[in-house]
């Protein structure tokens, strides 16, 4: 056939797939860090808008930064919302911190 042109795929490598396991190059691992954390506040942000859903999220750094981010309502309010909604449980966690590491307790059971 004359005229007819073929068009050639070309082959990528495309995504790898990693394995997931702690990154022990300072550097690689704040990038990482960095880049992962953007993204988890975007999709955050995302489900927000979206669902119409109070989201905070908050996230501490290796070098023990924290970071807070919330949709529609402000981070504070979410957290005593949560609290309050925890303080009606028989839990003895008072705060949000003392709330986490009872959760992680639990999971450990």
């Amino acid at each position: 056939m004359e005229g007819t042109a073929t068009l050639v795929k070309k082959k990528s490598s495309g995504r790898k797939k990693i394995e997931i396991q702690k990154i022990q190059k300072k550097t690689n691992l704040q990038v990482t860090f960095s880049k992962r954390r953007r993204g988890l506040l975007k999709k955050a942000a995302e489900l927000s808008a979206l669902c119409g859903a109070d989201v905070a999220v908050l996230v501490q750094s290796p070098a023990g930064k924290v970071f807070a981010a919330s949709g529609r309502a402000s981070v504070d309010s979410i957290i005593d919302r949560y609290v309050a909604g925890k303080a009606s449980s028989s839990s003895s966690c008072n705060d949000v911190v003392n709330q986490i590491d009872c959760q992680q307790e639990e999971e450990k059971m």
